[in-house]
């Protein structure tokens, strides 16, 4: 036996000893018979390795699934079908506390370290308890994990107005950083997708791009850093509540809502969105904001200053009863507006 192979040979050892099960691919379901499978989503991420793959053979799994590893929860093709739903249970969710909703949360499926990718997975909240006892979630990063969510639908989420289609916070002094790409959120009576931490700096990094989203509160983030761009958001209330002035929000599309985007904290600040068919295109609702090249088309009010003082400059306001309210007799800056009946409102 050659020198070489003895080497490689007792290299292998070591390595085969330190990790003892290395991450593989893993089935949830039949469909793939030449993989190690398990009958339901809970038993899998629970059992695999770290950093396996979990696919999941299209079908309804009524399970409330908790992920406490790094991992890949995947949704795959099978027999013309590519859905795999995660369903309520029939014994009903159980619930934790999140201090950033300041109640009880009944996840369908709830996240607890990282990194975990989620990704053609549907989550349906059909038949879950109605009465708020509890914040019902469709998917819940919980404090100290991280990932990404992909192709992902949540919807049926209603709660008598006590719903989240998807949740990430952080309350940990630890950095972590989520994504939500190119997903759904339909059918909630509450907010499609919350994202939030209570650390100065931000210790969450939130990116939401790319999604589409039909609710009652389309997107709401709090003191999280990260950026929320790319979004269809239509929406009851408000399509985009901000309270994080250290994230990016631009190029969203708003097709419909009472308000548009609602500045809620000091120094938020949005750039380049579109906005139609709302009640009220930008509410001012704090100071030292930042509203910038904004299109607002349709609306009963473009802007809305109540009267606050903010950086409102280059937006263009087309088709609205007042083009800017509320306005501080100060402001001067420049705006487009057009087939407006009233440009402008306050001298406060």
């Amino acid at each position: 036996m050659s020198r070489f192979t003895i080497v490689f040979m007792l290299t292998m050892t070591v390595v085969m000893a330190a990790h003892p099960t290395l991450a593989a691919s893993y089935a949830v379901g039949t469909c793939k018979p030449t993989l190690p499978s398990f009958a339901n989503i809970s038993t899998a991420v629970s059992s695999v390795p770290p950093s396996s793959t979990v696919l999941v053979c299209p079908g309804t799994y009524k399970e409330q699934v908790t992920i406490s590893q790094p991992l890949t929860l995947q949704g795959i093709t099978s027999a013309n079908s590519a859905q795999a739903v995660i369903a309520v249970p029939d014994g009903g969710l159980s619930t934790t506390f999140d201090a950033l909703v300041g109640m009880l949360v009944a996840p369908q499926v709830m996240v607890t370290m990282g990194p975990v990718t989620l990704t053609n997975i549907t989550v349906d909240g059909t038949g879950a308890d109605d009465t708020c006892n509890a914040q019902l979630a469709g998917i819940y990063y919980a404090s100290g994990s991280s990932g990404t969510i992909n192709e992902v639908t949540t919807r049926s989420h209603l709660n008598s107005f006590c719903s989240i289609g998807i949740l990430a916070d952080n309350f940990s002094s630890t950095s972590e950083s989520v994504t939500i790409q190119n997903s759904s959120v339909l059918d909630m009576d509450g907010i499609g997708i919350e994202v939030g931490t209570d650390q100065t700096p931000p210790t969450l990094t939130a990116t939401i791009k790319g999604n589409t989203i039909d609710s009652n509160i389309g997107i709401l983030t709090f003191r999280n850093a990260g950026s929320v761009t790319g979004n269809v958001v239509s929406a009851v209330n408000s399509a985009l509540y901000l309270r994080a002035p250290a994230s990016t929000v631009s190029g969203n599309t708003i097709p419909k809502s009472d308000i548009g985007i609602y500045a809620a904290e000091d120094g938020v600040s949005a750039t380049s969105n579109k906005i139609s068919n709302s009640t009220i295109g930008i509410v001012i609702g704090a100071a030292n904001t930042t509203f910038q090249s904004n299109t607002i088309t349709r609306t009963t009010t473009g802007i809305d200053f109540y009267c606050r003082t903010a950086a409102v400059a280059h937006n263009t306001i087309n088709d609205a009863n007042v083009g800017l309210a509320d306005v501080p007799a100060s402001f001067a800056s420049p705006n487009n507006v057009f087939n407006v009946s009233t440009f402008r409102t306050g001298g406060c």
